[in-house]
């Protein structure tokens, strides 16, 4: 009872306003298309042998001004830089596992008084989307992205010297109806992620519901249907069978050859999503409902395993008022965030609430929990996790904007008579997007 007037309280307010990278991302591919269909509409005007000769040196112009780019590529396509500067500063009660996105609160250490206040930047992320020719019918287009969430050099300022990580590579071929992709993208498995300025380089609940991985892929994407009731698609693709069994502490110049890959398959990933048809070509639609599933395999020394799950998620908005979720079970989902990163079979899922209280205003809160089960047969150290988080966000321009946000972090460790762990967190965030 306590935990669902918790969860009733947190999912009172909110609606996005901040832009995570994979909606910035959509937005500046939408660009790159109402930017091709003006070129291609001028081209026409061009080609068309009744036109008058002294319109000739206007409509030239307006090619000329369509077709330029401010960053120029050795093959003379358009390519476009993005990135957003991420300044966070925080607080925490306990000892959670990471600092300013914590997913894990520890047991807390008697030689020390817990708690810890700091400042990073290393979510900053910087990209290029490109646009590439037309093969075969089908568009060509990519994009590139990285940020500075790989870790911290060995150096006694280390913290200030955030890594580069890569996020995203990919390329991409957009025909009517059919797309494929290749290269490192978010899975296919439960897409959906709370809304937070926060969790910019992890999304928030990740280890608490929201399972998530960036990972190299060949996707199939297609509109099955289309009509008045909606409009029906489906993804489908391979993935590079990561296992999430990397321990080591040190970095390594190549991948080793872990349970994943020892496997000897990739992992595959499916969704079949049902959604409102969009307002527009580049209007997100008013609500959708997706079902997903994963498949892989994990070589041990002692036995091959199963790493599956089932997923499935809910996008809503209603005006200024909108919700989503996912729920999510399987088995072997440590490299998802699922299982709360352990070898065990799990189940879980977060809902959220969004509210747009003004135009530049908007409140966000939710709840999302993973707990193990059959821990009997699939024994683990931690065996339930649950966050509750609520945030305001406020956007001074579409390209700055600032956050603050309070996260209430439980941890329950394996054993009757062990008390939880516990951590609270205060993040107030500033973004400016270019």
């Amino acid at each position: 009872m306590r935990r669902i007037v918790l969860l009733a309280l947190f999912l009172s307010p909110g609606i996005l306003h901040a832009q995570t990278i994979e909606e910035q991302l959509r937005d500046l591919r939408n660009e790159v298309l109402r930017l091709r269909q003006e070129l291609d509409d001028v081209k026409q005007q061009l080609r068309d042998r009744d036109q008058r000769t002294e319109e000739l040196p206007l409509i030239q112009a307006q090619v000329q001004e369509q077709a330029q780019t401010k960053v120029e590529t050795s093959s003379k396509l358009p390519l476009k830089l993005f990135g957003t500067v991420v300044a966070n500063t925080f607080v925490n009660t306990g000892e959670p596992n990471w600092l300013d996105i914590p997913n894990i609160a520890n047991a807390k250490n008697p030689a020390f008084h817990p708690g810890s206040f700091s400042s990073t930047l290393r979510q900053t992320r910087i990209g290029a989307v490109f646009e590439g020719p037309e093969v075969a019918g089908m568009k060509v287009n990519g994009t590139v992205a990285m940020d500075f969430f790989g870790g911290i050099p060995n150096f006694q300022t280390g913290p200030v010297m955030g890594l580069p990580r890569l996020l995203y590579a990919y390329m991409r071929l957009d025909g009517e109806k059919t797309a494929v992709e290749i290269g490192q993208d978010q899975m296919i498995l439960a897409p959906k992620n709370p809304t937070s300025l926060v969790g910019m380089s992890f999304p928030i609940l990740y280890r608490s519901g929201n399972l998530y991985l960036r990972v190299p892929q060949i996707r199939a994407e297609r509109q099955l249907a289309s009509r008045g009731f909606g409009q029906i698609r489906a993804v489908g693709g391979i993935l590079a069978p990561v296992a999430g069994d990397f321990v080591n502490a040190q970095y390594q110049f190549v991948p080793p050859n872990l349970a994943g890959e020892r496997s000897r398959m990739p992992a595959t990933q499916a969704r079949l999503s049902w959604r409102a048809s969009p307002a527009g070509p580049y209007e997100q639609p008013k609500w959708e409902f997706g079902a997903s599933g994963h498949y892989g395999r994990e070589r041990y020394a002692t036995a091959l395993v199963p790493s599956w799950a089932g997923a499935v998620d809910l996008d809503a908005n209603f005006g200024r008022i909108g919700f989503g979720g996912e729920y999510f079970a399987g088995r072997n989902l440590d490299a998802f965030g699922g299982s709360i990163g352990q070898i065990a079979k799990s189940q879980g899922g977060f809902l959220e609430a969004r509210l747009a209280a003004t135009s530049r205003l908007s409140f966000n809160g939710g709840y999302g929990t993973d707990r193990l089960f059959k821990i009997a047969r699939f024994p683990a150290q931690l065996t339930q996790n649950a966050t509750v988080f609520a945030n305001g966000i406020y956007s001074f321009t579409s390209e700055f904007r600032a956050g603050l946000e309070y996260q209430r972090l439980v941890t329950r460790p394996l054993g009757s008579g062990i008390s939880s762990n516990r951590n609270q967190h205060f993040n107030l965030t500033f973004a400016y997007s270019f």
